[in-house]
């Protein structure tokens, strides 16, 4: 009984030992350092079963990717070819005059100012400066004949004012003089009330004077 127990308990013990070990093949089978121990037959087989496999499965793919599949060519219509793509192919292949200006290593010309003609520089310049004269000369007389057209309006606008001011004024004296109208009414009006009040009063004493001292009767009506 004791021996079925010793081996009972072996069986497992080695089933264990023998469970695939949760690391690569690589990390088992390559040693830390020297003192490292080597790994077992058993995971040095396996790691050559599967470097075999993934050599089949490679060249298995390679077979795959190396076929040729021939396409039959389909019926195409007749295509035209835009013009402007016809003209653009037609430019040739050309390069700047200063090389050194792409950028690029070893393009620099120390022979291209040499190479270069000024005269057609200068010619293009003095161009350049003659119609910069031209058109300052044309935008000098439009800014004159504008300066002249400015102070005609100028002039114009100012005498327009002095004519409205003095009119103002005018109007002014006249608004015065319609208000002293105004009040010379009122006074007249007082005037009047004033005249009648006094008609009454010589009327009343004319009537208590004697015959021979009376009065013509008083009248403010003209003769």
């Amino acid at each position: 009984m004791g021996a079925e127990q010793s081996n009972s308990s072996a069986a497992p013990l080695k089933s264990q030992r023998d469970e695939d070990i949760p690391y690569t093949s690589y990390s088992i089978s390559k040693p830390i350092n020297n003192d490292s121990p080597k790994a077992s037959p058993r995971l040095k087989d396996k790691a050559k079963s599967s470097h075999h496999r993934d050599k089949e499965t490679n060249k298995d793919s390679h077979l795959k990717n190396n076929t040729l599949v021939v396409v039959a060519k389909g019926n195409q219509g007749n295509t035209q070819i835009d013009p402007e793509l016809l003209k653009l192919d037609a430019i040739p292949v050309f390069l700047p005059l200063m090389r050194g200006s792409l950028n690029i290593p070893n393009m620099r010309d120390p022979e291209v100012l040499d190479k270069l003609d000024y005269r057609q520089v200068l010619e293009m310049c003095l161009r350049y400066q003659e119609h910069l004269r031209q058109s300052s000369e044309a935008v000098a007389f439009d800014q004159n004949a504008l300066c002249v057209r400015i102070k005609e309006i100028d002039y114009i606008t100012h005498s327009l004012m002095t004519s409205i001011v003095e009119r103002q004024k005018k109007f002014a004296k006249y608004a015065e003089q319609i208000q002293k109208i105004g009040e010379i009414n009122i006074v007249l009006n007082k005037v009047k009330m004033n005249v009648e009040q006094t008609t009454a009063l010589m009327e009343r004493l004319n009537n208590v004077l004697p015959p021979e001292d009376k009065l013509e009767p008083f009248s403010m009506k003209p003769a």
